[in-house]
């Protein structure tokens, strides 16, 4: 057999076996292992896929399904849900692990709430020293900046438990928020902070809110040029 004809099998060999792989399913760094869902209302989770791909989510004994459209989005409702777990989640291939459900916060803002634990070392060293809380989770938003778009995906991220080691990097004042929080309703509680040091509150407001604003709008859009 000549080394053409040899070439051309193989790749066609190859190409059989690319089509019968499954595609898989690409999620969103905040769906993912340790996350905490928002109790008593619908529950959206989403991803990517091949154009067309089906998609089945099983979550508390039960089967969702729907199919990617031609750009690769899904996303699947799932029904309210009381506080509770941790619970398991099939997506595909995928399984995550160590689900909670409770009350999910945005803790958002300048250098006061970025401020971390480990800068408060002096003031609550025994707090840091006994974390160790399973009901208490953050996820950290990278910082990131793009002014000529909407971002749909972080570039990096995940939750964590609360533990001597985690804390360190924790806001301080979204981490005694949560405390407090856990402890009045008894439920889990998620924290996703994105904070950045001085930046201005209009910077946080997407163009519509921005046009109350002349001024912010027209700082907006020189930005994104």
């Amino acid at each position: 057999m000549s080394n053409n004809i040899f070439t051309k099998i193989l790749g066609l060999f190859l190409l059989i076996c690319s089509l019968c792989v499954e595609a898989k399913i690409k999620l969103p760094a905040l769906v993912s292992d340790g996350m905490v869902l928002q109790r008593n209302q619908k529950l959206n989770i989403w991803g990517k896929a091949d154009a067309n791909e089906k998609v089945e989510v099983k979550f508390l004994n039960k089967s969702y399904k729907t199919t990617a459209d031609q750009n690769g989005n899904w996303k699947i409702v799932l029904p309210e849900q009381k506080a509770g777990g941790p619970y398991t989640m099939t997506i595909n291939e995928i399984t995550l692990k160590d689900i909670l459900i409770g009350d999910v916060w945005l803790a958002s803002g300048q250098s006061n709430m970025e401020l971390p634990m480990q800068r408060l070392t002096p003031l609550y060293a025994n707090e840091i020293k006994n974390a160790n809380n399973q009901n208490i989770r953050f996820f950290t938003v990278p910082q990131k900046y793009n002014f000529k778009s909407p971002q749909t995906e972080l570039d990096g991220g995940k939750w964590e438990v609360t533990n001597p080691q985690t804390i360190l990097n924790f806001s301080g004042v979204a981490y005694f928020f949560a405390k407090d929080i856990s402890e009045k309703n008894k439920v889990p509680v998620g924290i996703i902070h994105s904070s950045l040091g001085g930046s201005p509150i209009q910077a946080w407001m997407d163009e519509n809110s921005l046009k109350k604003y002349p001024e912010y709008l027209e700082e907006a859009k020189k930005m994104a040029e």
